[in-house]
């Protein structure tokens, strides 16, 4: 199947790297009262089977519910691409779901999909964006009915059954996540079945030693990288007046079409398991530290950018029971204030490839909705610092002087 993308490419901008992690680094081990959270964290107490990344173990999935060259995925408009790349490493055709704008899928449009698609849709994806939980018993029933296998990614949710009673991993037949998100780890991905029988024979293979060397050589670099102190919040206003001085460049943003999965699939790697050391994080890791810190650091964003302009919170409240992975910010004007953040070397993250649909939500959010982190090792001076850049580059100001 072909499928038309819409890529952004950065290359002619020349962004620095960011100033600060994505994705968590360190290490703090767990603690008295993460024994019953660890235990509840499939496969640490036996359940599922661990992959080097959550798309492999998507990959799992979609072949055990049947996809193949004469079948097709019914996946979300809004997705990162190795949501996608799995169904189309195995030949099957994807049709794209529209979202309603809190990301919610579209209930009333399923129907009319699978009576277009030329090939049985033999799996759903639904996807809990951003660690915010959703109650997928409509959309399971509606799978049931049809004899659709319902695949839960859960790549964006701590999956710990205290936090998540009645939700994440409730649903699928299968049911994907990435700890890697979580954790501070090399790699790490796993497969989950309510059913331990449909996964009774699922093995992976164990990466090379050279892997694994390279895995711990990754965290330790990662736990020594400079970090943001308060120096650098008063640097902001100089560097930012440079930044202005020019004109933003735009980025090479175009269409293409892709027959097969994009290059961040590799197909040599698709049954290895996660590396050993990942594994040994992943168990020994602080699960209550990472919940608390995670959902402060996400209140923080939300009182820091209730007053800025331009700019408004996807979910501007956060459950108790939510874990958030990222948070999730709409910007009216991504084009300078992306540009200006990429330049100050802030770690925004967005999913600006993605396969072209018919959704105006996932349209609209390719480049408007941004990914922050809020994961547990930010330093109180970290999240100052990109807090201040996000303030000073949606108000457009430096020193006071308006742009």
């Amino acid at each position: 199947m072909t499928l038309d993308y819409l890529v952004f490419d950065p290359s002619p901008c020349s962004f620095p790297r960011p100033r600060v992690p994505v994705l968590p680094r360190g290490f703090e081990p767990a603690g008295a009262d993460d024994a019953r959270l660890l235990s509840d964290v499939p496969p640490l107490n036996g359940r599922g089977v661990y992959f080097s990344r959550g798309r492999y173990a998507l990959g799992e999935a979609y072949r055990r519910a049947g996809i193949d060259g004469d079948s097709a995925l019914l996946a979300p408009s809004y997705h990162c691409v190795t949501m996608l790349d799995p169904a189309l490493s195995l030949g099957a055709d994807v049709l794209l779901y529209p979202l309603l704008a809190d990301l919610a899928p579209d209930l009333a449009a399923l129907d009319q999909l699978l009576e277009r698609s030329s090939k049985p849709v033999k799996a759903l994806l639904a996807t809990h964006f951003f660690g915010f939980v959703r109650d997928f018993s409509a959309l399971k029933q509606w799978c049931d009915a049809r004899d659709i296998v319902f695949v839960e990614d859960c790549s964006h949710t701590l999956f710990t059954e205290r936090y998540q009673v009645g939700g994440a991993g409730r649903y699928g037949r299968f049911v994907a996540s990435s700890p890697y998100k979580f954790f501070p780890s090399a790699d790490g991905g796993w497969l989950y079945a309510p059913d331990a029988t449909a996964l009774a024979d699922a093995a992976t293979d164990q990466a090379a030693w050279m892997a694994e060397l390279r895995g711990v050589k990754q965290c330790i670099d990662a736990a020594r990288l400079p970090r943001v102190g308060p120096a650098d919040i008063g640097a902001l206003d100089g560097q930012l007046a440079t930044i202005f001085e020019d004109e933003p460049v735009a980025g090479d943003d175009r269409r293409v079409q892709r027959a097969a999965q994009s290059p961040q699939y590799q197909r040599e790697v698709e049954h290895l398991s996660a590396l050993r050391a990942s594994r040994w994080l992943i168990g020994h890791a602080s699960v209550s530290s990472a919940i608390h810190r995670r959902q402060a650091n996400y209140r923080r964003w939300l009182q820091a950018v209730a007053g800025m302009p331009h700019c408004r919170p996807l979910y501007p409240e956060l459950p108790e029971q939510v874990v958030p992975y990222m948070f999730p910010l709409c910007i009216e004007h991504p084009m300078p204030h992306f540009y200006w953040l990429k330049q100050l070397a802030v770690p925004v993250w967005r999913w600006d490839e993605m396969a072209v649909s018919a959704c105006p939500v996932a349209a609209d959010y390719r480049l408007h909705l941004l990914h922050l982190p809020c994961h547990q090792a930010l330093s109180d001076d970290e999240m100052a610092w990109m807090i201040a850049a996000l303030g000073k580059v949606l108000c457009g100001q430096v020193g006071g002087a308006g742009r």
